[in-house]
C-alpha cells in the first residue's frame, strides 16, 4: 500500500516537473503554434468585450494573448480580470493557436490561467512596463491634441477666406468710386450749338429771332401799306 502511495506521488511530481519544463517565455508563443503547453508572462493589458476578453502580455496587444470567452465569464467575470491579473506574472496553459497572425490560447477553465506564486516583480522589468504604459497614455493625449488642432485649423481657414472675400469685395467698391471721380470733363464742340444762359432763353422768339426783331418785322409792311395809300391820294407830289 505503502509503495502504491509512493509511486502516486512520484508520477505527480514527475508531471509537474515536466509540466514546469515546458513551460516557455510569452514571447516565444509564435515558435509553437498547435502545441498545448503553457506560457509564462506578465499581463500588461486586459481588454473586455461582449463576445469576450483579451489579457495582452504585450501594451499594443500585438502579441501573445490569452482569450476568454463569453461562455466563460463566470469562471473568469469581465469586472475583476483587470484588478486580478493586470501588472502580474501568469501561466497560461492551453494550446497555442494563430490568430491574425498572432499567437493565443482560449483559456475555459480557472487551472488554465494562473497567478506565479513567490515571484515579485523585477524592478527593472516594471520600470519598462510603466514607461511602456506611460508611453501609450501620452500617445493617445497626443492625438486627441492633434484632432483638437485640426478642427481649430479648419475653422480658422473658413474665417481667412471669408475675410478675403469681404476684402476682394471693398476693392472692387474702392476701385469704382476712383473711377468714377477720375472721369474726363466733356470736351468742348466745335460749330455745334451750346445750351444758352437761362437769361437769354426769355428773349428768343420763333426761329431763333429776338421778339424786337419779329415785332418790326410785323410793322413794317403796314407801314408801306400806309405810305402807299397815302401817295394815290395826292398827299406826295412826285418829282
Amino acid at each position: 500500500m505503502r509503495g502504491s502511495c509512493s509511486l502516486l506521488v512520484l508520477a505527480v511530481v514527475l508531471c509537474a516537473v515536466a509540466k514546469a519544463e515546458t513551460t516557455i517565455p510569452w514571447d516565444q508563443a509564435a515558435k509553437h503554434v498547435g502545441e498545448e503547453t503553457t506560457i509564462e508572462g506578465r499581463v500588461l493589458g486586459v481588454h473586455c468585450s461582449p463576445p469576450s476578453c483579451l489579457l495582452a502580455f504585450e501594451p499594443s496587444f500585438n502579441g501573445f494573448t490569452a482569450v476568454i470567452q463569453a461562455a466563460s465569464f463566470d469562471v473568469f467575470p469581465p469586472g475583476e480580470l483587470d484588478k486580478r491579473y493586470s501588472g502580474r506574472r501568469v501561466r497560461v496553459h492551453g494550446k497555442i493557436e494563430t490568430r491574425d497572425g498572432k499567437p493565443e490560447i482560449v483559456v475555459a477553465k480557472s487551472e488554465d490561467l494562473a497567478l506565479v506564486p513567490g515571484k515579485k516583480r523585477d524592478e527593472p522589468e516594471e520600470r519598462v512596463t510603466q514607461a511602456q504604459t506611460e508611453a501609450i497614455e501620452r500617445l493617445g493625449d497626443v492625438l486627441t491634441h492633434i484632432e483638437d488642432l485640426t478642427e481649430r485649423l479648419v475653422a480658422t481657414e473658413e474665417r481667412v477666406e471669408t475675410l478675403l472675400a469681404q476684402l476682394e469685395q471693398t476693392q472692387a467698391a474702392l476701385a469704382a468710386a476712383q473711377a468714377e471721380q477720375a472721369a474726363p470733363a466733356a470736351a468742348p464742340s466745335n460749330g455745334e450749338p451750346q445750351p444758352r444762359p437761362a437769361g437769354a432763353s426769355a428773349s428768343t422768339g420763333v426761329g431763333g429771332h429776338s421778339r424786337w426783331s419779329v415785332s418790326r418785322g410785323h410793322e413794317l409792311p403796314r407801314a408801306r401799306a400806309v405810305l402807299a395809300r397815302f401817295a394815290r391820294s395826292g398827299g406826295i407830289e412826285r418829282g
